[in-house]
């Protein structure tokens, strides 16, 4: 195996990650959205290796570190950053706001990193063992709801009974469901010996930490004047097209492609020697049979479609009718209910070597969540909103029929991450209504820009990034 470029994979990985982070707050946040960050961080792993084992497998890698970003997105921040961003509230306390946002910010970089290092380690097939994942992934609901009851209940403020650590005064904080996953990760690498895994963790929490860090730092001096004054960002900022919100997280999304790409350069040889094994044979660990495998896969996929019709539609239509009896959970209960259908179930197979569930995922998955958002939340104002929602649910079906038939290509995914999303968002943002009434008071090109207030610069910026990201993608997997 001949490594690529270090500096090279390096860069492209913040730019990458930029964009992936970016994407995530663009069009579809939370669990989600941090999807996308994940799978871009984990082709691009796999790309460096230059070994033509790991990219025929490549959806392994991706979908591990999707899924495992996609557990910190359950985490709410927008008040905890009011400890930085409300200078006149009397909560007001940047160095516990600071502190905060790096603890989470750990948590969420070190869950998608953990998994990534963990995906490269158990394909080695001589690091973990078959049951290591199965034990892992049944107890996650348990442990997560465990976590949840342990540090972040009591909550009920209209009583003021909040947790003894709390850093959302009016929003529920679940960072105790990630905790317990993150010691249980810890001890299940420290115990097999994960040394690759564990030092990957450490990337990942750090540049999540520090990520959050610069970013909300950004965000302030962008929001605020300075001492001088003057804005940090002028003329921008007067003119109203600066987005603080979306500068930090596209500084996080480069900070984290930083520090786990740079992690991954020095401790690649650790994974390497293991994988040894593996590349003399040409086969990488799969413990689970063919059969079994595929029919799981489909059964999971089966699940996290169906999450629509048993959990979110009813919940739209009756709202706190169906969670009022559930006490504590509440409005988190269909969550709840939904998180394991498309984050412990096919993860755990991920981990055993599952291409098949892998590959449903980078594809199919990435589709479905994204149309979901954009079909049952984004879009509902729109006229013609039953048109869309069945070429949307159309168009999935023929997704879901070529992932049966015949799968995807490394190519055809990238292109799903670096424009397909940008196109769902597109639609929304330039909306021939909105774009012809931003003309009519407009009387002059400049006035037409400004118009649309940070639009102006945030999507030319995504776009931008997505042209960098789609021409490296053509050149190195088409």
């Amino acid at each position: 195996m001949t490594t690529e470029n270090p500096i090279y994979f390096i860069l492209i990985s913040m730019v990458t990650m930029c964009l992936g982070w970016g994407i995530r707050g663009l069009i579809i946040g939370g669990e989600k959205g941090s999807l996308v960050p994940g799978a871009f961080m984990g082709i691009l792993c796999v790309w460096y290796t230059g070994s033509n084992l790991l990219m025929e497998n490549v959806y392994l890698f991706a979908a591990a570190c999707a899924l495992g970003y996609s557990y910190g997105g359950m985490e709410p921040y927008g008040e905890t950053m009011d400890l930085i961003m409300k200078h006149d509230s009397p909560r007001y306390n940047p160095s516990m706001g600071y502190l905060a946002l790096a603890f989470k910010g750990s948590i969420w970089g070190g869950l998608g990193a953990a998994f990534l290092g963990m995906s490269f380690s158990a394909m080695s097939g001589v690091v973990y063992r078959w049951y290591d994942f199965v034990i892992f992934f049944a107890l996650v609901p348990l442990a997560q709801e465990l976590g949840y009851r342990l540090f972040n209940t009591p909550y009920n403020p209209d009583k003021g009974i909040r947790p003894k650590i709390c850093f959302s005064w009016n929003s529920r904080e679940e960072w105790g469901r990630n905790v317990v996953i993150v010691a249980g990760l810890l001890v299940l690498m420290a115990v097999r010996g994960d040394v690759f895994g564990i030092l990957m963790w450490v990337s990942g929490a750090l540049s999540g930490a520090i990520g959050w860090i610069i970013g909300i730092t950004f965000y302030d001096k962008e929001k605020y004047p300075l001492k001088n004054g003057k804005y940090l960002f002028g003329k921008f900022e007067k003119m109203g097209v600066i987005n603080g919100w979306k500068i930090m997280e596209y500084t996080q999304g480069a900070v984290q492609g930083l520090g786990i790409s740079a992690m991954f350069v020095v401790a690649w040889p650790l994974a390497q020697k293991n994988l040894l094994a593996a590349e003399m044979v040409g086969e990488l660990w799969h413990p689970i049979p063919q059969t079994l495998d595929t029919v799981l896969s489909w059964v999971f996929c089966a699940l996290m479609i169906l999450t629509v019709f048993l959990f979110i539609i009813p919940y739209r239509k009756n709202g706190n009718k169906i969670t009022e009896a559930f006490g504590e959970v509440d409005m988190n209960l269909v969550e709840v209910l939904e998180r394991p259908c498309y984050m412990v179930l096919p993860l755990s197979l991920v981990m055993l070597g599952s291409t098949t569930m892998a590959g449903i995922m980078c594809f199919f998955g990435m589709y479905y969540v994204v149309a979901q958002y954009e079909a049952l939340e984004h879009y509902c104002d729109f006229k013609n909103i039953t048109i869309i929602r069945i070429i949307v649910i159309a168009l999935g079906a023929a997704i879901l029929v070529g992932e049966i038939l015949w799968g995807y290509e490394l190519w055809q995914t990238w292109l799903l991450y670096c424009v397909g999303y940008l196109i769902f968002d597109a639609i929304v943002v330039f909306r021939p209504r909105d774009v012809i009434a931003n003309r009519k008071k407009s009387k002059t090109f400049g006035e037409f820009v400004r118009s649309f207030g940070v639009v102006a610069t945030v999507q030319p910026f995504a776009y931008l990034l997505s042209a960098i990201v789609v021409v490296f993608g053509m050149i190195e997997f088409l």
